[in-house]
């Protein structure tokens, strides 16, 4: 009977630290999903009256739509905002000192507590391993490829203040009120608004990353 042999200690490791950094990643939203011309992860939080998120934050971001923020810079942001903080933690966990956490102030020694992630096999034979050097590793599996760093999306050529008033009111899930700023602005009737609407919307939804 020939026994098998065991697999390399390190290849486990390592197979653990990028399955862990992979679901860390996930969390993170996803700034290539849309619906309905606006990043998906703010419908996913949303209510039933036009995707505006309910709970806290809900209206901070209510009034920062309605001021015409461009939702993709919204997803910059929130994305950039996660990527620090998951580093962080990694970096918590390879080394607090690396933040200047437990260290002594006079001879600048690491001192407890200090935190470890353990990988445990649970198919095979039995056994644990740490998984080191994560803040180090996070960039790597970042799946937009860019090693975590930002989108960095060009800036759009400005429409009129109304015109983009009245597309964050019709990405608020105000279509009335979108109409009616455009009316207000431009004098135009009801329909020729509501058209003038409707033909910023579509291109916004055919191409996200030029939302005004």
């Amino acid at each position: 009977m020939v026994e098998r042999e065991e697999s390399n200690p390190d290849d486990w490791s390592t197979h653990a630290r990028q399955s862990f950094l992979t679901t860390v990643w996930s969390m993170v939203v996803d700034e290539d999903s849309y619906s309905d011309g606006r990043p998906s992860w703010i419908d996913l939080r949303g209510d039933q009256q036009g995707g505006v998120p309910a709970g806290t934050g809900a209206d901070a971001l209510q009034r920062i739509l309605a001021c015409g923020a461009d939702p993709d810079d919204l997803t910059d942001v929130v994305r950039e905002m996660q990527h620090n903080l998951l580093y962080g933690v990694c970096q918590l966990i390879d080394d607090p000192g690396l933040l200047g956490i437990g260290l002594d102030e006079e001879w600048s020694e690491p001192t407890d507590p200090r935190w470890e992630l353990v990988a445990v096999r649970t198919v095979g034979p039995a056994g644990q391993a740490p998984i080191r050097d994560l803040h180090s590793s996070l960039d790597a599996v970042d799946p937009s490829g860019r090693d975590g760093a930002p989108c960095g999306r060009p800036i759009p050529a400005r429409l009129p203040g109304y015109a983009r008033l009245a597309v964050a009111h019709a990405h608020a899930g105000d279509r009335i009120q979108a109409i009616t700023t455009w009316r207000k602005a431009t004098g135009a009737p009801v329909s020729e608004a509501k058209a003038a609407v409707d033909l910023l919307l579509d291109q916004v939804q055919q191409d996200p990353g030029s939302a005004p």
